[in-house]
C-alpha cells in the first residue's frame, strides 16, 4: 500500500511548502513551465494554457513537452472568462460544467470537432451531451476531471457530525464561530449553501434576482463563522491542518490532502465535472494536442492517484485498483455516481452577474 496522501502531505507542510507549492518551486527553477509569455515563445508550437491553480502542472498534459506548456492562473471560471473577454489569448481555458453557455453567449469559444478528439469514445457518455455543454446540435465543452464540493470536516473536533444524517446548515452553527472556511467561488460555495436552502442548482435559470437577494439575507447569518474565504484550497488546507478552522467548503481533493473527512450531507454534494473550451483566438492544432493529452488515460493515472479526483476517461479510471480509490473516496460505480449528481446549470446572464456582484460585496472584509 501507498503512503497515505495525507501523510505526505503533511511532510512537505513542516517545510513549510505543500504539493501545489512544490510544483510552483519547481516551475520556478525551470523546471515546469512559467506562467509568462516569454520572447522566445512560437505561437505555432507553445501551448497556451489558462486554468486554475494546481492544474498549471505538466503531468496534467501528459506525452506533451513541459517547455511548450504556458500556464496562466485565473482564481475561477468567472475570472477566466472576464480575462478572455478583454482581449486575453489562449489556446485552451479550463471552465467547468456550468460555464460553456455563458461563454458562448459571450462570444467567446467555439464549438469542438469531435473527429479530432483522439479519446472521445471512452469518455463516459453521461459527460458528452449535458445541457450546458451540448446544444445547438454542438459540442461546446471536452470533459476532463469531476468531483464534489463539499464540507470538508476535523472529525477529532466535529464528533456531532454524522456523514449521510447531518445538513449542509451545520456550517451556521454557533459551535463553529469563527471556524469556517470557504472557497471563494459563487459556483462552489454558494451553490452549495443554496443545497442547503433547499435550492434546486440543477434548474438555476429559474432563479431571479429577488430569489438572490432572498438567499443572500439568509447567508448573513454565516458571517460571524467565517474566519478563511480562499480561491486557493492549499490555503484552505493549511487553515484546517493548523487549526485555525475546523470545516471547509471545499473539493473533495482537501480531504485526501489533509487526512479531513468529507461529509456527505443529507442533502447531497454538489457535482462538478471541468474541462476544456476552445477560444476563437486559439491555435486550433494545439488546442486539440492539448485535450488530447487532458482525456487520455495517463492523464486518468494522474488525476485519480495524485489529486483524488474522477476523470472521464472510463479506460483509464477502470485501471486505477479499487483499493486506490477507496483510500481517495472515489466512487467505484462512476456512472452511477455521475448520474446521481447534482451538476449545476448556470442563471441568466444578468442574475449571474448580480450573483457575482452580490458574492464580493458578501466575501469583502471576511478575516
Amino acid at each position: 500500500m501507498s503512503e497515505p496522501k495525507y501523510d505526505i502531505t503533511k511532510k512537505i507542510l513542516s517545510g513549510k511548502l505543500n504539493r501545489r507549492q512544490m510544483m510552483q518551486a519547481l516551475g520556478a527553477a525551470g523546471l515546469v513551465a512559467t506562467t509568462q509569455f516569454g520572447a522566445k515563445a512560437i505561437a505555432a508550437e507553445n501551448a497556451r494554457i489558462l486554468t486554475w491553480s494546481g492544474y498549471d502542472v505538466p503531468e496534467m498534459y501528459p506525452g506533451m513537452d513541459p517547455e511548450r506548456l504556458e500556464f496562466t492562473v485565473g482564481d475561477d471560471a468567472e475570472s477566466m472568462l472576464q480575462k478572455i473577454r478583454a482581449g486575453f489569448e489562449t489556446d485552451i481555458a479550463h471552465p467547468c460544467t456550468s460555464d460553456p453557455i455563458r461563454w458562448h453567449r459571450a462570444g467567446v469559444i467555439q464549438p469542438l470537432d469531435i473527429s479530432r478528439l483522439e479519446h472521445w469514445d471512452n469518455v463516459f457518455d453521461s459527460m458528452k451531451q449535458l445541457p450546458t455543454t451540448y446544444f445547438e446540435g454542438k459540442h461546446w465543452f471536452a470533459p476532463c476531471e469531476f468531483g464534489d464540493t463539499t464540507i470538508i470536516y476535523n472529525q477529532d473536533k466535529l464528533d456531532w457530525v454524522e456523514s449521510g444524517k447531518t445538513s449542509i446548515n451545520m456550517v451556521y452553527d454557533d459551535r463553529l464561530e469563527g471556524k469556517v472556511g470557504m472557497l471563494d467561488s459563487a459556483a462552489d460555495s454558494l451553490y452549495v449553501l443554496m443545497i442547503g436552502l433547499g435550492i434546486d442548482v440543477t434548474d438555476m435559470e429559474s432563479i431571479t434576482i429577488q430569489d438572490v437577494d432572498r438567499v443572500y439575507a439568509a447567508l448573513e447569518k454565516l458571517r460571524p463563522n467565517l474566519r478563511v474565504v480562499s480561491a486557493d484550497p492549499t490555503t484552505l488546507e493549511q487553515a484546517i491542518m493548523d487549526g485555525e478552522i475546523d470545516a471547509m467548503i471545499a473539493w473533495n481533493e482537501s480531504a485526501w490532502n489533509t487526512g479531513m473527512r468529507m461529509l456527505t450531507p443529507k442533502e447531497g454534494t454538489l457535482t462538478w465535472c471541468c474541462g476544456a473550451v476552445i477560444p476563437k483566438n486559439a491555435n486550433l492544432d494545439v488546442a486539440y494536442e492539448v485535450i488530447n493529452a487532458m482525456q487520455s488515460p495517463e492523464c486518468s493515472r494522474f488525476m485519480l492517484e495524485d489529486y483524488g479526483y474522477g476523470h472521464v476517461n472510463k479506460v483509464g479510471y477502470d485501471a486505477i485498483s479499487t483499493e486506490a480509490k477507496n483510500e481517495r473516496g472515489l466512487a467505484l460505480d462512476p456512472v452511477a455516481h455521475l448520474a446521481s449528481g447534482n451538476f449545476s446549470d448556470n442563471p441568466l446572464p444578468e442574475v449571474t452577474d448580480y450573483i457575482e456582484q452580490r458574492w464580493a460585496e458578501f466575501t469583502a472584509g471576511v478575516i
